[in-house]
């Protein structure tokens, strides 16, 4: 028996970690406190760091990353105390792994 396997499942190989990805929060209302952000992002500085803003607040983190097949996990630190996982579905899109929001990278 000839068996063939195929690494297609991997999108790692075909992203490119540079650049910004976004994600506008669902329902976000900052009208009437405009230190609330409806939009998150994860921005990739370098092979190790990154730089985001999650869930509506108004610090952006700075955070190291490492990317274990299509998966890239963002390691906690003193100041950034929550998991943040992410699934690369393609060069342009993450999946967030604790909610499954869809983050697409800017132009």
């Amino acid at each position: 028996m000839i068996s063939c396997s195929s690494n297609d499942d991997d999108n790692s190989e075909n992203f490119e970690i540079n650049g910004e990805f976004n994600h506008t929060i669902t329902g976000c209302d900052n009208t009437d406190n405009l230190e609330i952000n409806c939009v998150e992002f994860i921005k990739f500085i370098d092979e190790t760091n990154v730089s985001l803003l999650i869930d509506g607040s108004d610090i952006v983190y700075i955070g190291n990353y490492e990317i274990i097949d299509d998966k890239i996990n963002i390691e906690t630190t003193d100041n950034l105390n929550i998991n943040i996982s992410f699934i690369i579905q393609d060069g342009i899109t993450l999946k967030r792994i604790e909610n499954n929001d869809i983050w697409v990278k800017s132009e």
